[in-house]
């Protein structure tokens, strides 16, 4: 019960702080940096946060993972409060770089955590329902508080806010959290690592499930990077926060419904890769629709229920096909994710906010989405004639997303 209200508690505060900063990320970046430094700086924030730990995953074996977590956590405090002092581009880089890599340092340690402390599969899932259930409440309520004080012009509170979520949480895990050993004395090489990483994406089931995992994170990426800069320009800006809480909310009611049948058609055999390009059309339809219906505020719901829509579909499968890549071996298969999605995420988000700022001056507020749109759906019927069969290493019936 304590583990649970700690890590419950931490997650609520982080992810608060961290979607309070999202959505209106795009624009603190384009008022001071313009489109390529919004573009570039969104580019090494999300690199940071999604792969930094692989890096240095095998050093953080060697120290027990609370210490990691707790580390992580004061790191991402740091560098978000010091951009409250409005610090020039090359500072500003560095400090998204270092709180973009203690969250991926926090979040790395955190699954170190509770493979070691919780070793019971059903305990581990009841904490991760409780912790999925905080998150999605801080998704809720953090874009009403970030787009509040960004239009009242408390751009520096906003920082200092993110980075009190991050430092509350650090005291939170470090007071509340029962420790565990560090998982291993001696740390594995960058070079070790990535030759199994290299060496799980070599069969061609891999390759493709890389793909359109590259794609799909692209496509989401425009959720946090292109979208806040589209509804600035087409919306009331006092409504902007509730297109990302509806997206939210959204995806809490259509999640179980979402996940029954994934195991339903999982169970009769279907392909994860099938059902995640499914998942990453849906994201891709939703853009085109906000475009057409841009001069129309309450019909973009429409695309935000249907990239919700996607995201309930999409987000999930991937651990679940990634795990059964390499089953006798979930660190490495989770490295081997962390790099896919950092490469796609990480394009998306630099292609997102450069892409909308250069081709929305000239073309118009919809041109990008429509331009993300039909690439996406091109790569994806490549795709789907490039093959969607099972892994040769997989089970009949593979494992489905808890």
């Amino acid at each position: 019960m304590r583990r649970t209200l700690a890590l419950t508690t931490a997650y609520l505060l982080t992810h608060l702080g961290y979607f309070s900063l999202l959505p209106v990320l795009p624009l603190l970046l384009e008022r001071g940096a313009g489109a390529a430094g919004a573009g570039a700086a969104l580019l090494c924030f999300t690199v940071s946060a999604r792969a930094a730990s692989v890096l240095i995953s095998g050093w953080l074996e060697r120290f027990p993972a609370r210490r990691g977590m707790v580390g992580g956590l004061l790191l991402a405090a740091g560098a978000f409060m010091a951009l409250a002092f409005r610090p020039p581009f090359p500072v500003l880089l560095v400090l998204l770089l270092a709180a973009g890599c203690g969250i991926s340092v926090n979040g790395l340690t955190v699954r170190a955590y509770v493979s070691q402390a919780v070793p019971d599969s059903g305990a581990r899932h009841k904490l991760f329902t409780a912790v999925s259930l905080a998150v999605n409440v801080a998704a809720a309520l953090g874009p009403v508080v970030g787009t509040l004080l960004v239009w009242a012009g408390r751009d520096e509170r906003l920082w200092l806010l993110v980075g009190g979520c991050y430092l509350l949480a650090a005291a939170t895990t470090r007071l509340m959290m029962p420790a565990v050993p560090a998982a291993r004395g001696e740390a594995g090489t960058l070079r070790r690592r990535l030759s199994v990483v290299r060496g799980i994406l070599r069969s061609p089931y891999a390759r493709r499930l890389a793909a359109v995992n590259v794609l799909g994170w692209f496509v989401y990426a425009q959720l946090f990077s292109a979208l806040p800069l589209f509804l600035a320009d087409t919306v009331d800006s006092r409504a902007v926060a509730a297109y990302f809480t509806a997206n939210a909310i959204a995806v809490i009611l259509l999640q179980a419904p979402v996940s029954a049948l994934v195991t339903r058609r999982m169970a009769a055999g279907t392909s994860p890769l099938t059902l995640l390009r499914h998942g990453c059309l849906l994201l891709a339809l939703a853009f085109p629709l906000m475009a057409v219906a841009a001069g129309l505020p309450w019909l973009i719901f429409a695309g935000i229920v249907v990239f919700s829509l996607g995201e309930a579909l999409y987000v999930p499968l991937v651990d679940t096909a990634f795990a059964d890549l390499a089953a006798d071996s979930a660190y490495e298969s989770f490295n081997a994710r962390q790099v896919v999605t950092a490469a796609g995420e990480s394009l998306g988000s630099f292609a997102g906010s450069a892409g909308y700022l250069v081709l929305g001056a000239q073309f118009g507020h919809g041109a990008w989405f429509l331009i993300v749109g039909a690439t996406a759906l091109a790569v994806l019927g490549v795709l789907a004639v490039w093959g969607t069969a099972l892994p040769e290493s997989s089970a009949p019936v593979p494992k489905v997303a808890s």
